[in-house]
């Protein structure tokens, strides 16, 4: 019995280390760019399923400039209580296998968004405040340093209400985000004035009259992506704008039947290359990220754009 009960354990110890090697092995397969993944044309694909993608629920993906870190959001169960933020990096060439990132807590925290420069990646979280005067906002932020990412550091800015999110930013620092301030529910934009960030300004009526949310500006300021409910609640679709010569908006539009296919659609970002719409999509209430060329934003682009001011 005692020669069964070792072989028996014997076995079970073989099989744990041939899982661990082959999930090893299988991450170090996985190379730059995006996770070793053949890029998606026109149509959108599900976005490293089994690494990123995953029987959990995926969104808000955000990766580094340099294309060697991709952090993301993750729970583990449908009804969205534990949502933390999980990410990946290239280690000798290979991605590595998604963990919590460095920064986050055992809070619930989501929608990880890094700057086009770098230098700062911005998130919400719901752990405790410092004393900041009166803020009650849950946008926290952390900086490029030699060796990774700082710990978390609270945003103290007047912008920093409850509710606020999904904080993107330009070249030049503006920031773009969705919250409700004053009555005021939609997209919001705060401009950074010698490191100060103003006070914030309601987007044009043209945007906001469809109250978006998660937006994402891109970084030169020529377009603007987000999600609204025009069909009841829990039924976002993906929009976007385009910025006219004169500095004004063009009308939000509706991305189109490919993107917005189960109108669970949001969160959406582009790659820093450029090349690249990741957003997040439901599928049987299985929630993933999804990825699609950003040719899709070019032939939404109206031709007629640099006379639409005339």
């Amino acid at each position: 019995m005692k020669k069964i009960l070792i072989t028996i354990f014997a076995i079970i110890v073989q099989s744990m280390l041939v899982f661990c090697q082959t999930e090893q092995n299988n991450f170090t397969e996985l190379k730059e760019p995006y996770l070793g993944q053949n890029p998606p044309g026109i149509k959108p694909e599900l976005f490293a399923p089994g690494v990123i993608s995953t029987e959990q629920f995926e969104f808000g993906g955000t990766f580094s400039p340099d294309g060697t870190e991709f952090f993301f959001t993750r729970r583990s169960d449908y009804d969205g209580s534990d949502n933390r933020i999980y990410y990946t990096r290239i280690v000798n060439g290979s991605w590595t296998k998604p963990v919590l990132a460095t920064f986050a807590t055992d809070n619930f925290e989501f929608l990880p968004v890094i700057t086009p420069n770098g230098d700062k990646l911005f998130f919400y979280s719901e752990q405790p405040r410092p004393d900041t005067k009166g803020l009650d906002g849950n946008l926290w932020y952390c900086l490029r340093e030699d060796q990774g990412w700082s710990e978390a550091k609270f945003f103290e800015s007047s912008i920093n209400k409850k509710y606020t999110m999904m904080v993107t930013s330009t070249k030049d620092g503006t920031l773009y985000f969705s919250g409700n301030y004053d009555g005021k529910r939609g997209g919001f934009k705060s401009i950074n004035s010698d490191g100060r960030y103003q006070n914030l300004e309601y987007l044009p009526q043209e945007i906001n009259t469809i109250r978006p949310a998660h937006p994402f500006i891109a970084p030169d300021e020529s377009y603007l992506i987000f999600d609204a409910q025009l069909k009841g609640m829990g039924k976002p679709e993906l929009f976007m704008c385009f910025r006219k010569p004169d500095g004004s908006w063009s009308q939000p539009q509706n991305m189109g039947p490919e993107i917005n296919a189960t109108q669970t659609e949001f969160a959406a970002t582009v790659s820093p290359d450029g090349k690249y719409l990741f957003f997040h999509r439901r599928v049987n209430k299985n929630g993933e990220i999804y990825w699609v060329s950003s040719k899709i934003i070019e032939e939404l682009k109206p031709r007629n754009l640099d006379k639409l001011n005339e």
